[in-house]
């Protein structure tokens, strides 16, 4: 069996860093759960499941990182989330040192580790 190994690794590298995706795109606007899943799959060609979605959801939301409303909408009605100041410091410290990582793997030293010994190549 082939397999993709590209698709694998950003199916990966999307589902460890869901947190902060969610937090970027919830930075740009409030968004619903649907509307975060659907530009998740759009940019990222990862579709997840409510199972995967909805509890991150509410624990992003238990950690103060993001706060939900529910809206009245024709029938049922859904809670749109907005990112909070928690959540704004929260993504910028992970942007941090998901750039930090981003050099290591690149090979990089950051200015604040030149004199620690660096990764074996």
């Amino acid at each position: 069996m082939i397999r993709n190994i590209e698709k694998d690794w950003r199916e990966r590298v999307v589902k460890n860093n869901l947190d902060l995706i969610i937090l970027r795109l919830l930075r740009t606007r409030p968004q619903w759960g649907y509307e975060v899943n659907i530009a998740i799959r759009d940019r990222y060609r990862v579709y997840l499941s409510a199972g995967t979605l909805y509890p991150l959801l509410h624990s992003l939301e238990a950690d103060g990182f993001i706060q939900g409303e529910w809206e009245a909408e024709k029938g049922r009605g859904r809670r749109i989330y907005k990112i909070t100041e928690g959540g704004i410091n929260f993504l910028e410290a992970g942007e941090k040192a998901t750039l930090e990582l981003a050099r290591l793997i690149q090979g990089q030293a950051s200015t604040q580790n030149q004199g620690s010994k660096p990764y074996p190549p």
